[in-house]
């Protein structure tokens, strides 16, 4: 229950200066995205990495200074994903320790195709705190139109096999969400059916989780996405985040997994200098001002334009947490 009511608050806090269009943000961000590695096996139609960022892996001292600085600056969560697939670095391990060891919650988020037995068991033994797993599709026609480059069955064997050994090992924790991203062709494209369900009974799922495709910032227009609304509400991005890549610069947009903003670089910069510094705030007096001429990521953007307000998604969400928690 503190555990809850902690990531609760760290969330909430943040909504006032959202909501009041403020451009300096008293509290640290809920989360960091940190990149083990930029590498990645498949090539999703749905994500907007174009491969003109160099690809690299996370350096030891480059991950410290992150986590430090994080720690520094009052960030709640680590969360250890951005492009590639994380379970490919070798040191993912005792990065997600490193993280604990600072009092940071721990997530990675990963495709799921890429889990050998000796990392699963070394990010538990780390002290892992929450695991999503991109399983996008209830059928191996609709997964692998969406996960191009994996196959379905091999997925479902390799997450299955993840949660049989937290089984075993008789841990709550990490805890586990089984993310969806269905298409809006799909025959059930606004549930996750029973059926699918079924596939994981008996095993340690926390949560399951419906998503569809978005038209990141930087994207193609994706004609797999569903259309955005039309009511304008600022992306809440700026306020509540920042994403650090593998070599150390920091970008304000998760979604902007081709480096283009750049806010810093945590090896000449702190997180805390970035995190109230011109560039961003510059950004956040924008996008509460409605006036997007400028800000190339975010002038076409989804992220801005909801079919209803994000406060009743921030309801949903809370719901979910609450639930999960008990």
């Amino acid at each position: 229950m503190k555990s809850l009511l902690s990531d609760l608050w760290a969330q909430w806090r943040l909504k006032y200066a959202l909501a009041l269009g403020k451009e300096y943000q008293k509290f640290p961000p809920y989360f960091i995205n940190l990149e083990p590695t930029s590498f990645c096996n498949l090539n999703c139609p749905i994500c907007s990495y174009d491969g003109s960022r160099p690809k690299g892996y996370l350096k030891r001292e480059t991950a410290e200074l992150a986590l430090e600085q994080a720690k520094e600056l009052g960030v709640y969560e680590v969360r250890f994903f951005l492009a590639g697939e994380p379970f490919f670095h070798p040191r993912l391990a005792q990065f997600t320790a490193s993280a604990k060891q600072r009092g940071l919650t721990t997530l990675i988020h990963t495709n799921g195709t890429f889990m050998p037995d000796d990392r699963i068991n070394a990010v538990m033994d780390a002290g892992l705190d929450k695991i999503s797993f991109s399983f996008d599709g209830e059928s191996a026609e609709e997964y692998e139109a969406v996960r191009v480059g994996a196959k379905f069955d091999d997925t479902l064997k390799s997450i299955l096999r993840f949660l049989e050994i937290k089984k075993k090992r008789g841990d709550k924790l990490p805890l586990a969400t089984i993310q969806v991203i269905k298409l809006k062709s799909s025959p059930a494209a606004n549930i996750i059916t029973d059926e699918f369900k079924k596939r994981f009974t008996g095993l340690p799922v926390d949560e399951f989780l419906l998503l569809h495709p978005f038209t990141w910032p930087d994207q193609a227009g994706n004609e797999l996405a569903k259309p955005p609304g039309a009511k304008y509400y600022p992306c809440m991005i700026p306020w509540t985040s920042l994403s650090v890549g593998w070599d150390g610069r920091v970008f304000w947009c998760c979604g902007d997994l081709n480096g283009r903003e750049v806010l810093g670089d945590i090896r000449n910069e702190s997180l805390k200098e970035i995190w109230n510094g011109e560039k961003i705030r510059a950004l956040r007096r924008g996008l509460a001002k409605h006036k997007l001429d400028g800000l190339e990521l975010c002038k076409n953007c989804e992220a801005n334009y909801h079919r209803y307000h994000p406060l009743l998604s921030d309801i949903k969400q809370l719901w979910r947490q609450v639930k999960r928690g008990f």
